[in-house]
C-alpha cells in the first residue's frame, strides 16, 4: 500500500510541473488571452496542490479542451503534436489522482461526520 501512495504522490508532482509549464506557456502569450488560460491554469494547479477532488476533474476537462483546441487548429499550431500528446497523459492522470487522492478527502470527512 505504502508503494502506491509513493507513486501516487510522484504522479501529483509530474501533474503539477505539467501545469506549472503550462501556465509559463500561456503567459508568455503576453495577451489578455493568454493571461485568462493562465489564470485558469494556476486555479486548478492550486487545487491539484491542494489535493481537491474538483481541481483533478478541472484539469481533465482542460486537458481535453487544449486536446480539442489543438486537433481543430484554433490553438497551438506551433507545439501541436506535444498539446494533443500530453492532454491524452493529462486527461488519464487527472482521472486516476481524482479516484486515488480526492477519494481520500472524501472518505476522512464521512468518517469525521460519523464520529461527530
Amino acid at each position: 500500500m505504502a508503494k502506491v501512495t509513493v507513486v501516487t504522490k510522484i504522479l501529483n508532482v509530474l501533474l503539477q510541473l505539467i501545469l506549472l509549464i503550462s501556465l509559463m506557456g500561456f503567459v508568455s502569450f503576453a495577451n489578455v488571452y493568454g493571461f485568462f488560460w493562465a489564470a485558469v491554469t494556476g486555479v486548478i494547479l492550486f487545487g491539484v496542490n491542494r489535493q481537491q477532488r474538483w481541481a483533478y476533474f478541472a484539469c481533465a476537462a482542460w486537458a481535453l479542451a487544449c486536446y480539442q483546441l489543438a486537433k481543430q487548429g484554433y490553438e497551438f499550431e506551433s507545439v501541436k503534436r506535444w498539446v494533443m500528446l500530453l492532454g491524452f497523459l493529462v486527461i488519464g492522470l487527472a482521472i486516476y489522482l481524482h479516484e486515488t487522492l480526492g477519494k481520500k478527502a472524501a472518505t476522512n470527512n464521512a468518517r469525521e461526520s460519523d464520529q461527530g
